[in-house]
């Protein structure tokens, strides 16, 4: 159906035909059907004047069906995609194209469809008021289709793509189960989105950018067992490839939000993104510590000054939120909250913590330390493995090229 013209004499004045019959008619809605066009071209210019310019065509048998439509000029073009038939609405966008373009993808196959392109002005625009312009309404076929109830399990992996429509996976979960799905963006300009859907088809979960960067991770813990549905979509109406996985099942690590530490101690743990959970049992956000008996009756014997090193424990899953960049506050635990008194982000280098403090001054105060706090997380949320030390001695923090700490 799509085809390049044969020559640029018969574009040149099939444009120029189409172009006078809209300055023709401006005020006039455009019906056309593009079954019906005798040329072969694959972009059709249009106007927008007082009503929508309305397009009938019929979606390819195989693949999908992208519609642009770009706007010349001032206007904010918005599509509606309608099926011939019935009437019902199949898609809309206003802005899912570059700027205030508008872009859908379709489907559904050898489906009649109707397109039709309004201002996104037209809602309040005032009798005789002109709020349109002109556009080009770009066709083009994809070979992207949509997957549909593949059955996947814990450890699986899959690739796809998103064109438009939902890709549907199913999940056999059991209550008390936790599961954890990343969907990972191989396409520059896909935005993944995840849901997690029961056998109702209610949505009991969803993330968009858990994971690094626009990546999604969703972590659930299923309440009750049965058939659950994974649905991989995008953001905001983007297309591309994806890469789906669902980690191998893990059980939950006996992690307390308060534990224990003394000197010359390496404490080991695991910190979820803030972004993907964090209120189940494989989620904890972070992390406090306490100073042992030991460790107190250290300090009060030497001079106070210690050192905090976080650091990341590498070879985790960056598809999981595997990639820590450590973060380490000290402080109080206060009746209101967490009262912060010094941190670190990459003190040590190569993103880890390194804090030096003397706690000299609080040394022999047996309540201000029974209230001190060291906080272990992930800068900007992220999350992963990480070792925590306390040493005695203060030593000297990493400087930039700038010589600033």
């Amino acid at each position: 159906m799509f085809k390049t013209f044969r020559n640029s004499a018969r574009k040149s004045a099939m444009l120029l035909a189409g172009a006078a019959a809209v300055l023709a008619t401006p005020a006039l809605a455009q019906v056309r059907d593009l079954d019906n066009e005798a040329s072969d071209v694959r972009v059709f210019q249009g106007r927008v004047a007082g009503e929508p310019a309305v397009f009938y065509v019929t979606t390819p048998a195989e693949g999908s069906l992208q519609i642009d439509v770009l706007a010349q000029g001032e206007l904010d073009p918005i599509v509606r995609v309608r099926d011939a038939e019935s009437g019902e609405t199949i898609a809309e966008d206003d802005d899912g194209g570059e700027g205030l373009n508008s872009r859908v993808t379709i489907s559904d196959a050898s489906r009649r469809i109707v397109i039709e392109v309004d201002s996104f002005g037209a809602d309040w625009a005032e009798d005789g008021e002109d709020y349109g312009g002109s556009f080009d309404l770009r066709l083009a076929i994809s070979n992207c289709t949509a997957g549909g109830g593949t059955a996947i399990t814990y450890g699986a992996s899959e690739n796809g793509s998103i064109c438009g429509a939902e890709n549907l996976y199913t999940f056999a979960g059991e209550a008390g189960q936790t599961v954890e799905i990343a969907m990972i963006a191989e396409s520059d300009d896909l935005d993944p989105y995840l849901e997690l859907r029961d056998a109702d088809g209610e949505t009991v979960a969803f993330n968009d950018d858990g994971g690094d960067s626009l990546n999604s991770l969703l972590r659930h813990t299923f309440e009750e067992s049965g058939t659950y549905t994974v649905v991989a979509t995008s953001y905001g109406g983007t297309t591309g490839d994806y890469r789906l996985r669902v980690r191998s099942q893990r059980v939950a690590s006996a992690q307390l939000p308060l534990q224990v530490i003394g000197l010359d101690d390496e404490a080991s743990g695991e910190l979820v993104s803030s972004w993907s959970g964090g209120e189940d049992g494989l989620g904890l956000t972070h992390i406090d510590y306490q100073l042992s008996d030991a460790a107190r009756a250290a300090l009060a014997r030497g001079n106070g000054e210690v050192t905090i090193r976080m650091t990341s424990a590498g070879g985790a899953d960056a598809d999981f939120g595997g990639s820590i960049d450590p973060y380490v506050e000290i402080g109080f635990d206060t009746p209101l909250g967490f009262a912060v008194i010094d941190a670190d982000d990459d003190g040590a280098g190569d993103l880890n913590s390194l804090l030096p403090i003397d706690l000299g001054p609080i040394a022999g105060n047996s309540a201000l330390l029974d209230m001190l706090r060291i906080r272990a997380q992930g800068f900007g949320g992220s999350g992963g493995a990480y070792t925590l030390t306390i040493t005695e001695g203060m030593e000297q923090r990493v400087t930039d090229g700038w010589g600033i700490e």
